[in-house]
């Protein structure tokens, strides 16, 4: 078959949805599909471009920053993207489009679906469900009819996680399916032969955007309270950048922590494998989440996991199992949790193992990929939700 996946976002620019978009599109051309990506060109990463066994093109969008982007900055990808569709559509004969986002790339699908027919599924991926972001709630709502559109003449609307299924579907009369993000466990993998010795401090990890949905004040906050328990000694490794960095730099100052964290910036995939391996508790506080790949990526390192019980992160930590999670309006659970795990580094270890075993078993990219391509398969393959098979073109609005 011959796929297109669809996202604003691709490495080396964006965040989890992009990783995903990779290794989907990845594993997709491993189980032998023809398989193009259309996304946003970045600096000098323009037109098409072959990677490994994906074709990749870049079209032309304003773009400032590697780790995120602006509505207007979306709204110039989907223009350009839409002015390319319909040759892409037919230069590659494109069978089948999995669109990332309901917004800003799902009004895409409409637009493949009557340029060349293609039947396309919305995947979901935690910002553009509304609800998720109170800060994007009256967007959401302009953009109801719209989304309501995208979702009846798609083949399928997907979640990473059961939290999002239900929010989704809270907020739209649509059915959602299920597909989890997966990792590669083969690459982020435990240390074989760790010298602990190098390691006197117990050293906690975050990985993400420097963004208010991933609360680092309140992580910064935390992280000073327990300094000033005595317990230790004890580092917190920060691995990303984002809007809120000169003022997490300047809280942590005014905070006097500076001397327990590490900022690492953006680091490169093999970087950030070491410092995975080198840490030993990844930490989530986020207000909510899709399905965090940095958790499963850490999980796969053997790492137990301290997240908040939000959506998103109750789909992949285990509470008491793989790791803890704890309650955003306890001001006391997370600085417990983090004691608890520095008081029991067998424990913890323990914990790391069984979350590695079960992100090996549960979460792997060629079964997620193998889910997708099945939508378009089977005798509801291209049948539109609201619609009979081949009618979702013939509806669409001139």
């Amino acid at each position: 078959m011959n796929i297109l996946l669809i996202n604003y976002e691709y490495p080396p620019i964006g965040g989890g949805a992009a990783t995903a978009t990779a290794a989907i599109a990845g594993h997709l051309a491993s189980l032998g599909h023809a398989v193009t990506v259309l996304t946003s060109r970045f600096r000098d990463l323009k037109g098409a471009i072959r990677e490994g066994n994906v074709q990749v093109m870049r079209c032309s969008a304003i773009r400032k920053c590697p780790d995120r982007s602006g509505i207007l900055e979306m709204l110039s990808f989907l223009l350009s993207a839409g002015l390319l569709l319909g040759s892409l559509i037919r230069k590659h004969r494109i069978e089948a489009a999995i669109i990332f986002f309901s917004f800003p790339c799902g009004p895409l699908g409409l637009w493949g679906l009557k340029r060349g027919n293609v039947p396309y599924v919305i995947s979901l991926r935690g910002g553009d469900v509304p609800g998720n972001e109170a800060a994007l709630d009256p967007l959401h709502r302009l953009l109801a009819p719209l989304r309501r559109l995208i979702f009846r003449r798609s083949v399928a609307v997907i979640a990473n996680s059961p939290g999002l299924k239900e929010m989704s579907e809270r907020a739209d009369p649509f059915p959602v399916q299920v597909i989890p993000n997966g990792v590669d466990t083969d690459f982020f993998c435990p240390l074989e032969n760790r010298d602990e010795a190098a390691h006197p401090a117990f050293a906690f990890l975050f990985v993400g955007r420097f963004q208010i949905q991933k609360n680092l004040f309140y992580l910064l906050d935390h992280v000073a309270s327990l300094r000033r328990s005595g317990v230790g000694p004890f580092v917190l490794h920060i691995v990303g950048d984002g809007p809120q960095h000169d003022e997490l730099q300047n809280h942590a100052i005014n905070l006097g922590i500076e001397d327990c964290l590490v900022w690492h910036g953006w680091v490169d995939k093999d970087r950030l494998r070491q410092i995975y391996q080198s840490a030993d508790c990844f930490v989530n506080p986020s207000l909510y989440e899709g399905m965090p790949n940095v958790v499963l990526e850490a999980m796969a390192c053997g790492l137990p996991v301290v997240a908040s019980r939000v959506l998103g992160n109750d789909a992949v930590v285990r509470h008491g199992e793989t790791g803890s999670l704890f309650d955003l309006d306890k001001p006391d659970a997370f600085r417990t949790a983090l004691r608890e795990m520095m008081a029991n580094p067998g424990r913890a270890s323990e914990m790391g193992e069984k979350g590695r075993s079960w992100v090996m078993s549960d979460f792997s990219w060629r079964q997620v990929a193998q889910a997708y391509a099945d939508l378009f398969s089977g005798p509801a393959g291209g049948a539109p939700l609201g619609g009979r098979p081949g009618s979702g073109a013939d509806q669409l609005p001139t």
